[in-house]
């Protein structure tokens, strides 16, 4: 087993409690067009998929055809009012999260952001919760032509590190980001803050915990750290 050196880590609903604004945007949209988009679909199917894959699956599971200049329309529009919304609101940290990486940046474990969002609307919310310091990168949806669940941001990730994929723990919230995980061949952390610890568990997290307070340094060595 191979030492782990890297932590990948998700953003929203992972190291912001942001996950739901992302909801919000995209059922407002949704219904601008004359379709439901229930936060039970989020959860369930979507959350982390990107706006690119999102937006014509949703219609498509509902019989409807979107053009590709549609597609495109639609995802300015989620991603104009997702910006609205993180700025009129404010922004918390997962609880617990500030600490943690305070801790693993004193052990010299490297650590990086893999995240679907916008580049600018990563930059802004890391700010806006005081942790930027702490990651070396960050991978964004521009950075990735498939989105999660392909294991592409996370492989990205660990090669910007230099690093194997079985040297890397991927923290997630979504059951798409912990397939995509899994499929890179990554161990993984996932963050009960909007999904139930049981739908994470069988998306393939290896650990799941409600917030960052449950990883003690016990837990930390003997799981994360240790290769889970």
């Amino acid at each position: 087993m191979r030492k782990i050196s890297g932590l990948i880590f998700d953003l929203d609903g992972t190291i912001t409690l942001t996950q739901q604004f992302h909801y919000q945007a995209f059922s407002q949209v949704f219904a601008k067009h004359g379709v439901t988009y229930t936060e039970e679909d989020d959860l369930g199917k979507y959350a982390g998929m990107g706006s690119g894959v999102i937006f014509p699956t949703v219609f498509a599971d509902r019989g409807i055809s979107i053009t590709a200049e549609e597609i495109k329309e639609y995802s300015s529009e989620k991603k104009s009012i997702y910006d609205r919304i993180i700025r009129e609101n404010t922004i918390e940290p997962v609880p617990g999260v500030v600490d943690f990486l305070e801790r693993m940046r004193d052990r010299g474990y490297r650590m990086c952001i893999a995240s679907g969002n916008k580049l600018e609307s990563v930059e802004f919310l890391l700010n806006a919760v005081g942790v930027r310091e702490y990651f070396e990168f960050i991978i964004s949806g521009k950075d990735i032509h498939k989105p999660k669940p392909a294991p592409d941001v996370f492989l990205l990730a660990a090669e910007k590190l230099g690093l194997f994929p079985t040297e890397c723990v991927v923290f997630e919230d979504a059951v798409n980001g912990l397939q995509g995980a899994q499929s890179a061949g990554m161990s993984s952390v996932g963050i009960a803050t909007r999904i139930p610890e049981a739908s994470l568990r069988m998306a393939g997290a290896d650990l799941v915990v409600k917030d960052y307070h449950e990883l003690s340094d016990v837990l930390i060595d003997e799981s994360i750290l240790g290769g889970i």
